[in-house]
């Protein structure tokens, strides 16, 4: 019975000892620490400019999701009628457009050319009163030569005239003189045929001149009819006058519609502008119609589910929150007196107390700053007692190969860290 004690009692000695030798050593060996945490990137999924109610949710909580697979779901009613409002208000801009340019293509045509038909119509017309003129001038001065020339032509016959019938009367006397005197046998006969000839001749001489005489008139007659000439070239001078204002009018008004062609671009314009805005709206409207439907933006696994069906939900409230297994690694608070002995790359060993599991890994970065720097309500030295509290830095280790069934963010970890 004594032995049994003594070799118990050694057993106990032994294992204390080898207890003893082993934590020294590790603490020789590591840095040690029991404050740290399992952690991972976890992304607050929320609407991104829509607001509206949960009508489906794709996913419960701790459900696996792939990157762009949908996570829930908001009344899109709203989004939609904007979108088709939007599309219908477009439709009918272009319309419009296409509408004006097809009236724009026929103006360009159409304009010029009756401008180009104006210009050359008044034109001819200027010259068409010209040459009216000329002829105008000509027939005047026909006029007044004719005029002169007949009046000079009608005096010189009625001084013939006058003349003629002197010499006729003259003739008749002295015919019937010697008529009476040849009768009474006092004459010869060679006498009275010389005086019956003279007289017949000079019968023949005023009858020339009486129709001298007619003639003449009838010649300033005709020249006079050449005033009607000229009034009717007159009458016809003014009746283009006229159709040359009306052709002036009619370019001034050509040349005024070639102005609708500017207009029109400038309308043609204004509708492309609207078209512009009208589609960015579109657009966006669209942007927002596809954001009612939230897709994950990660590969992961859904760590919360914030919200139900029927709730509301806007821009910056979570729906979901997701973390990528990826991202995994531990944090550990360290002691500030054993920073000194870690580096970034130093090979560490944790414990996951999720599965009772050990993996190895490295540091991959060590905090600047202590945490206590961040807290909430700052540490104030400045007065009163103080008291020495060791400050603790974060530090980042990255595991190798930990199946999915041991990442729990948040939960505790026990890490090793080799001191260098």
């Amino acid at each position: 019975m004594k032995r049994i004690s003594i070799l118990l009692g050694s057993l106990i000695v032994i294992g204390v000892t080898l207890w003893v030798a082993h934590f020294f050593y590790q603490h020789y060996r590591f840095v040690i620490t029991d404050n740290a945490f399992q952690m991972a990137d976890i992304v607050n999924v929320s609407t991104q400019k829509v607001s509206g109610k949960v009508v489906k949710l794709f996913k419960e909580e701790y459900e696996e999701v792939k990157k762009g697979a949908p996570l829930f779901k908001i009344d899109d009613k709203v989004y939609r009628e904007d979108v088709k409002s939007f599309e219908h208000a477009v439709k009918g801009l272009e319309e419009n457009r296409e509408k004006l340019e097809v009236e724009l293509e026929r103006l360009k045509e159409e304009l010029p050319a009756n401008y180009r038909e104006a210009v050359k119509s008044y034109r001819a017309s200027l010259k068409q009163i010209e040459e009216l003129k000329k002829e105008i001038e000509i027939a005047k001065v026909n006029y007044r030569t004719a005029v002169r020339s007949a009046k000079a032509n009608l005096n010189a016959a009625k001084a013939s005239q006058r003349a003629a019938e002197e010499t006729y009367k003259t003739a008749m006397k002295k015919f019937k003189r010697y008529k009476n005197l040849y009768k009474r046998r006092v004459v010869s006969k060679q006498q009275y045929e010389e005086i019956r000839a003279a007289y017949y001749g000079a019968l023949a001489n005023l009858k020339e001149a009486q129709s001298r005489v007619k003639n003449s008139e009838e010649e300033l007659k005709r020249a006079k009819s050449l005033k009607l000439k000229v009034a009717a070239l007159e009458k016809e001078l003014e009746s283009l006058k006229e159709r040359n204002f009306a052709l002036k009018e009619r370019v001034k008004s050509a040349k005024a519609q070639l102005k609708k062609i500017d207009e029109l671009k400038k309308s043609i314009k204004q509708i492309k502008e609207e078209i512009k805005s009208k589609r960015a709206q579109l657009e966006k409207a669209r942007e927002l119609l596809r954001n009612t439907q939230v897709v994950s933006p990660v590969n992961g696994y859904v760590a919360k589910k914030w919200k139900e069906i029927g709730d509301f939900v806007s821009p910056g409230l979570p729906v979901y929150s997701i973390y990528d297994p990826k991202t995994f690694y531990v944090l550990g608070w360290i002691d500030e007196d054993k920073i000194k002995f870690i580096r970034v790359g130093s090979k560490a060993k944790a414990e996951l107390e999720a599965c009772g599991e050990e993996f190895e890994g490295e540091v991959i970065s060590i905090g600047k700053s202590a945490g206590s720097v961040f807290a909430l309500i700052p540490r104030d030295t400045s007065q009163g007692d103080y008291t020495k509290v060791t400050q603790r830095v974060p530090v980042k280790v990255k595991l190798k190969r930990v199946p999915l069934k041991c990442i729990k963010p948040g939960t505790n970890v026990n890490l090793f860290i080799e001191k260098e």
